[in-house]
C-alpha cells in the first residue's frame, strides 16, 4: 500500500514519512497537524485505488457504517423520543430528528428539525441532515483563506 501511495499520492507520501521520522518526538501532534493541513482532501479510494492495478476484490458480508460522517454519528447514536442525540447539555423544544453535540456550553433549540449541531471550542456546524458531506468545502475555503486554526 505504501508502494502504491508513493506512486499515485507524492505528497501524502513525503508527509507520511516525515511523520514516521517524528513519531516519538514531543512536538509530534503539532507536527501531525502542520502535514494534515498542507494535504489535498482527497480520499485513498480517489487518489490510489481507482489507479492501482494491484487491488483485489474478496466478496463477503458485513455492516458498514462511515463514523466519519455526521450524518452516521447521528444514524449510530440513542436517540431521545423525539429522535433527537445529544451530547453535552442541550435544551430542546419542539426540535426533531437532530444531532446536537456540543462542548462546552449550553445549546437550545426551538421548532427545529432535520439538523446537525456541532459547537466545538474552534467552531459552529449548522447544517441540514443529508448534506453533511459538503463539510469538505468549509473546510477547502477555511485552508484556502488560511484559517487553519478552525479545522
Amino acid at each position: 500500500m505504501m508502494e502504491e501511495i508513493k506512486n499515485y499520492m507524492p505528497a501524502l507520501n513525503e508527509s507520511l514519512e516525515r511523520l514516521s521520522q517524528n513519531l516519538f518526538a514531543s512536538d509530534f501532534p503539532k507536527l501531525l497537524e502542520t502535514e494534515y493541513s498542507k494535504l489535498k482532501s482527497i480520499s485513498i479510494d480517489y487518489g490510489v485505488m481507482e489507479k492501482s492495478k494491484n487491488v483485489y476484490i474478496i466478496r463477503s458480508h458485513f455492516g458498514w457504517n462511515d463514523v466519519g460522517a455526521w450524518d452516521e454519528v447521528f444514524n449510530i447514536k440513542e436517540k431521545d423520543s423525539d429522535g433527537n442525540v445529544k451530547q453535552g447539555r442541550t435544551v430542546t423544544i419542539n426540535t426533531k430528528n437532530c444531532l446536537i453535540i456540543n462542548d462546552q456550553k449550553i445549546t437550545a433549540t426551538i421548532g427545529v428539525s432535520d439538523l446537525l449541531i456541532i459547537d466545538t471550542d474552534n467552531g459552529l456546524l449548522i447544517c441540514k441532515r443529508g448534506e453533511a458531506q459538503n463539510v469538505k468545502e468549509v473546510v477547502d475555503y477555511l485552508r484556502r483563506k488560511g484559517l487553519d486554526q478552525y479545522l
